[in-house]
């Protein structure tokens, strides 16, 4: 499986992120802890790959140099498009967190995301020597990061409408900026749309931009189970696929009609009228660079 795949899966977290808040349903424990243990299995396997392939870089044969850049660029790759997936899931857990629905996850899938961190602090190193030195190979994995934290930030921007969620973002500012304009109750009836456009660009970049021979497709595929394991059963349907927001919401409003009552009722009405009252004045859309 492609690296992009987690780029795909990250986006899935994202857009469905408000729906798997508004659950109220702690994320499954063995799902939690396989994705971790396979993470820490990946990340034994990227130092120890990031340590010989840049060995080979600064070796005096310039044949075996070009070898060990085309790995190098091929592992940070990879370790670049794996982020955004680890950022949107802890996102998630500590909203869940926040709403005192899940104690746990959110400690697991931050552990996850402080070794990842530790890990791509290690490729940024490497990129800037790269790019200092001109290497084609570190401009092209440079490129890659910066669009890759727009996209993070915008994904985090569609749902995390709390401080949780800029922890987690690259830049907290950019993420706002991205829940002004992309935000689920901004968008409305056209979010789909959006969505879906701005999913589509996100592929054509990638599908330009990246190598097509990842360097652990197997484990690719293994963090992506794990990732989609996190999910509860009832957010697909029968055939596999994952059913759209307004119908998640629907059923999770009728299954749970009687405590909306009781809140609008010991709440007031105004509440209410704020929730129609979104979206009046609707604010030019800024797509991310």
């Amino acid at each position: 499986m492609h690296s992009g795949w987690l780029v795909e899966t990250a986006s899935l977290w994202g857009y469905h992120g408000a729906t798997l808040v508004c659950q109220r349903q702690s994320l499954p424990v063995e799902a939690v802890n396989e994705y971790w243990i396979r993470n820490r299995v990946r990340f034994d396997g990227w130092n120890s790959m990031l340590t010989r392939y840049r060995t080979q870089t600064l070796s005096l044969s310039s044949a075996r140099r070009i070898r060990g850049w085309k790995k190098l660029r091929s592992l940070i790759e990879e370790i670049l498009l794996s982020e955004p997936l680890a950022r949107i899931c802890v996102a998630v857990a500590a909203q869940l967190e926040e709403r005192q629905v899940d104690y746990d996850s959110r400690a697991i899938l931050h552990n996850v995301f402080t070794t990842h961190c530790e890990v791509r602090n290690r490729c940024l190193k490497i990129i800037l020597a790269g790019v200092d030195s001109g290497k084609a190979e570190a401009a092209e994995l440079n490129r890659l990061r910066h669009y890759l934290e727009h996209w993070t930030d915008l994904l985090l921007g569609y749902f995390a409408y709390s401080s949780f969620g800029a922890n987690y973002a690259f830049s907290s500012s950019r993420m706002e900026e991205f829940s002004d304009d992309f935000s689920q109750p901004k968008l409305g009836s056209q979010s789909q749309i959006v969505w879906s456009l701005q999913l589509a660009s996100c592929r054509n970049w990638l599908d330009t931009h990246c190598i097509q021979s990842p360097i652990s497709p197997r484990m690719n595929q293994r963090i992506c189970e794990a990732a989609m394991g996190m999910i509860h059963s009832q957010a697909f349907d029968s055939l596999g696929c994952m059913r759209s927001r307004l119908i998640q919401t629907i059923e999770y409003g009728i299954q749970h009609a009687e405590e909306t009552l009781a809140s609008l009722e010991s709440n007031g009405w105004e509440s209410m009228s704020k929730v129609l009252s979104v979206g009046s004045n609707p604010k030019p859309i800024r797509f991310p660079c």
